[in-house]
């Protein structure tokens, strides 16, 4: 029974994070947080730091690359089916 409840923080966790990735994927080019999601670092990381950064995991989350969300976004009725599909 405890995994009921651990799955269901995590389908509702995973839905606000593209909640939040959908409204900012459609704001206008320049804005900074939309740069944020963009943003590319370019250095190594350092040992004992985790080799998969947050853009990864939603990448693997979605099944998905960036271009095709940026893509589905842009048609909310196409993000919220990719948002119901994600916990289904």
């Amino acid at each position: 029974m405890k995994s009921n409840k651990t799955g269901g923080y995590k389908c509702r966790n995973k839905k606000r994070k593209f909640r939040w990735i959908g409204y900012t994927l459609r704001k206008e080019d320049g804005e900074k947080h939309k740069s944020a999601l963009f943003w590319n670092p370019q250095r190594n990381r350092k040992i004992g730091r985790p080799r998969n950064s947050w853009r990864r995991s939603v990448n693997k989350d979605a099944g998905r690359n960036w271009n095709e969300l940026r893509f589905l976004a842009a048609d909310r009725r196409k993000w919220k089916g990719l948002i119901d599909k994600l916990c289904s």
